[in-house]
């Protein structure tokens, strides 16, 4: 097995919570649709998780902001993003896990999320990172096999001296590993197991230390 000398993190649901997303998605864009269109919070609600449901997770459009807020003719998204701020919470490990990581790893954030969402979430932990790869700003794509041989590339590494952590099974254990990278899925609730799952950041810490 080669050296490993990058380790690669998913953002939300592995280092933030998804409090902040769920609130800009579930609660600032549907109370601003509302008052555009002139219902209820609930029906406006159920009118917006209606056409995100339309379009679904694996498009593009799924995660872009800017598509939502033109689709829906809302105004200025950084503005709502920048009210929900104080929703930013880091799991309670990770401030330790990156500082212990970051004396043997060059560490970097590899996530579907959109860049506007990425500079808000890490802003406190960001220092701790060499690269943030953002699939959908920065290479228009989710996070496939080209898009982690893209991030490797980036890194100047081989795809065997990268360890990728995350909570989606397919984006961040399964495509990743096709690529060759060492990969470990992160289960926070606990219905998973094996040698490759992990409950937290602190036991993905563990595994690392015994590759």
């Amino acid at each position: 097995m080669s050296e490993i000398k990058v380790v690669s993190f998913d953002a939300e649901g592995t280092l933030v919570t998804p409090r902040f997303s769920q609130a800009v998605w579930y609660e600032a864009i549907p109370m601003r649709y509302a008052g555009a269109k002139g219902m209820s919070f609930e029906q406006a609600k159920e009118s917006v998780q209606q056409q995100y449901h339309e379009v679904g997770d694996q498009r593009l459009e799924w995660y872009d902001i800017k598509y939502w807020f033109g689709r829906f003719a809302l105004g200025d998204h950084q503005e709502v993003l920048n009210s929900y701020k104080h929703e930013i919470r880091y799991y309670p490990e990770v401030e330790e896990v990156l500082s212990l990581l970051g004396k043997s790893y060059e560490l970097i954030v590899v996530s579907n999320s959109a860049r506007e969402f990425l500079e808000l979430l890490l802003g406190d932990i960001e220092r701790h990172f060499v690269g943030i790869f953002s699939s959908i700003s920065d290479y228009g794509e989710l996070k496939t096999a080209d898009f982690y041989l893209n991030v490797c590339r980036a890194m100047q590494i081989e795809p065997s001296e990268m360890v990728h952590v995350g909570d989606s099974w397919d984006f961040d254990f399964v495509i990743p590993k096709v690529c060759g990278i060492e990969t470990f899925y992160l289960d926070r609730g606990g219905r998973s197991d094996g040698c490759e799952v992990v409950r937290d950041l602190k036991q993905f810490w563990e595994k690392l230390l015994s590759l």
